[in-house]
């Protein structure tokens, strides 16, 4: 597994429910991280290096998603965007062997930061 890309997608998978959330009245972003600061005024508190948050930058990995073949991107929806906390119980519900989910999610990691790379 990439963690880089896991943590990618975790954020994606929150990022795919909010038009959701906005339906429901919550804020668009997070006061904690400096959204309305001045400039040259900063917070200590960043998301985490590598973690996409921005719109542009999920529509970027979203569309490396729906880039993939459709069998990938049922197993990035399963973990990502339906998944529990625990891999053990997406393997599980899929009826795969664990092993076979970490080397799936990996080859789909690779190919998703490749597409990433490329731009697309």
């Amino acid at each position: 597994m990439i963690e880089s890309i896991h943590a990618q997608l975790s954020a994606w998978g929150r990022w795919v429910h909010s038009p959701i959330k906005a339906a429901v009245g919550y804020p668009s972003h997070s006061s904690g991280f400096g959204d309305y600061l001045p400039p040259g005024v900063e917070y200590k508190s960043k998301p985490p290096a590598g973690v996409f948050s921005g719109n542009d930058a999920m529509e970027a990995i979203n569309a490396a998603v729906l880039s993939i073949s459709e069998v990938d991107r049922a197993l990035c929806f399963e973990v990502y965007v339906v998944g529990p906390k625990s891999l053990l119980a997406v393997s599980e519900r899929l009826h795969i062997p664990n092993r076979s989910l970490y080397r799936d999610l990996h080859r789909v990691h690779e190919i998703i930061s490749s597409r990433m790379c490329d731009g697309m």
